[in-house]
């Protein structure tokens, strides 16, 4: 418990820090900013040496090399891009957000779905009335996307067939004892704290993180409105019939992917440092993954791994923000198969999509930081 405060007190003192959407407001002694310095420097420290270690390496060399990158937003005024996924044709579907300040006739800021070709090239827009942040493609080829606390169900052409409000959108916020014990771990007032609590929880409400589909069903992801946890809905392909099959799920920094293959859920559990797999109504089948900064078998980070995709012959691709921001291939039991792909540069806590062709030559990884998506390839 005090190193957690410790923590607390580094982040709150040193940058006024948001922890899950909530101002942090404690009051720190000289004697522990000074000590939250030192914690900071330690880790630095760390992370430098883990770095000179993963160098040295051989395991952490990767198979592939970057070889292009598709610019979907602004490179200098990102945050339009929230995330994409390939359809039936390996066309690339990107949430494209539109900013609030963006004009309605513009049809280059126009919130939807762009699809682009593999190569890049914008082929059409779906506009859409709500800002896409999460999307997946069914085998017929079927779109299901979300945002604002809507899901919605689109043809090929971005005709709606069917829509649903998030089955959490509109519950009313109710503050658990554990949030409240948090605060008093903390040292902070409930008076003070709860009211912004209770804000940042009711706007949480309408994200959606992750979706996923199979043969028979859609699963969503979306933030618990009773505390900073995830949980994971399933719904029928019509969106109807939603009921609640995984929750208190930790995810870091806004984050919680989910995939499907094979009838099975496959959830990047980010706080814990594993990749879970559950079916149908979320009984856990089988886990793998430990926190780790030098082995490359190990998720590296504060909350990694961000992302999975489930490939065709059951293997798994993990996405690390970093650092360092990678991607890793396993079995699907969890045996480490090698690093595919390694980004240069410190890495952040943010969504690191990830994707492949269905030949398997290209790896594609979202990058929020450009608005862009990364494009890796085998080494020439």
């Amino acid at each position: 418990m005090k190193s957690n405060r410790r923590w607390i007190v580094a982040l709150t003192a040193m940058t006024g820090a948001y922890l899950n959407g909530a101002v942090n407001s404690v009051a720190a002694t000289t004697g522990e900013v000074a000590e939250a310095a030192a914690t900071m420097s330690s880790y630095e420290a760390q992370q430098k040496a883990a770095a000179e270690a993963r160098e040295k390496d051989p395991a952490w060399k990767p198979a592939c090399a970057e070889v292009g990158s598709i610019q979907v937003g602004d490179a200098k005024n990102p945050g339009a891009l929230r995330n994409f996924c390939l359809n039936t044709d390996g066309n690339i579907l990107a949430c494209f957000a539109a900013r609030e300040t963006a004009k309605s006739t513009d049809a280059k800021s126009v919130s939807g779905i762009r699809v682009y070709s593999p190569a890049g090239a914008l082929l059409k827009t779906l506009p859409l009335d709500i800002k896409p942040c999460a999307v997946c493609v069914a085998k017929d080829g079927t779109i299901f996307v979300a945002g604002d606390g809507r899901l919605l169900k689109l043809d090929q052409e971005g005709k709606v067939l069917a829509s649903a409000d998030s089955p959490v959108a509109k519950v009313p916020v109710v503050i658990g004892k554990d949030i409240e014990e948090m605060l008093k771990q903390s040292g902070r007032t409930a008076k003070d704290e709860l009211p912004k609590m209770k804000a940042s929880l009711e706007m949480r409400r309408a994200d959606v993180t992750g979706l996923a589909v199979t043969d028979e069903d859609v699963f969503l992801a979306c933030p618990s409105p009773g505390d900073f946890s995830y949980q994971v809905y399933r719904l029928d392909h019509s969106l109807a019939n939603p009921k609640l099959v995984v929750e208190k799920l930790r995810g870091c920094c806004g984050q919680m992917d989910i995939q499907a293959h094979d009838g099975k859920l496959w959830i990047p559990h980010n706080a814990r440092h594993q990749v879970e797999c559950c079916d149908r109504d979320g009984k856990q089948l089988a886990k793998f993954g430990k926190s780790g900064k030098v082995k490359p078998d190990d998720f590296g980070g504060c909350c990694e791994p961000k992302n999975v995709r489930i490939l065709p012959n059951g293997d798994i691709l993990a996405a690390e923000s970093g650092p360092p921001t990678c991607i890793k291939r396993f079995t699907a039991d969890g045996k480490f198969l090698g690093v595919v792909a390694v980004v240069k540069g410190k890495g952040d806590c943010v969504r690191v999509t990830v994707e492949i062709s269905a030949d398997g030559s290209r790896y594609y990884m979202l990058d929020t930081a450009r608005d862009a998506i990364r494009i890796f390839g085998a080494k020439s």
